[in-house]
């Protein structure tokens, strides 16, 4: 068996308004939304895509997720979403783990992560 890829699973409380903040702030797109009124979606950009469950139990875990992306670079996209409204729960900068990266919480209380490698000096 060889892994090819994975998709972040997320749960949120509104799909329709998951997808709206993933899309107008944090500048995804729309891939897919199922149901009435649509409780499982997609959100993709570049070669990522993050899945949104708002559906029956999962509505308990809303909140509870984190997910990691690695970006080629961070800083111009910090700017773009913090002005966009983006909340930092932990700022931009340099960390010793070898990473330069932010997180944000969505409307939900998820943590994503967006860093990207550093060269050590």
């Amino acid at each position: 068996m060889k892994i090819t890829s994975a998709s972040p699973i997320l749960q949120v409380n509104d799909l329709t308004k998951s997808i709206s903040f993933y899309c107008d702030v944090l500048r995804f797109t729309k891939e897919f939304a199922y149901g009435e009124p649509p409780f499982y979606g997609g959100v993709k950009r570049d070669g990522l895509i993050l899945h949104l469950c708002s559906s029956g139990e999962n509505k308990t875990r809303a909140g509870m997720g984190s997910v990691y992306i690695f970006c080629d670079e961070v800083d111009s996209y910090h700017a773009e979403i913090t002005a966009m409204g983006a909340k930092v729960t932990s700022p931009l900068n340099t960390y010793p783990y070898g990473m330069r990266d932010f997180q944000i919480k969505d409307l939900d209380g998820n943590l994503i992560s967006f860093g990207t490698p550093v060269e050590e000096r």
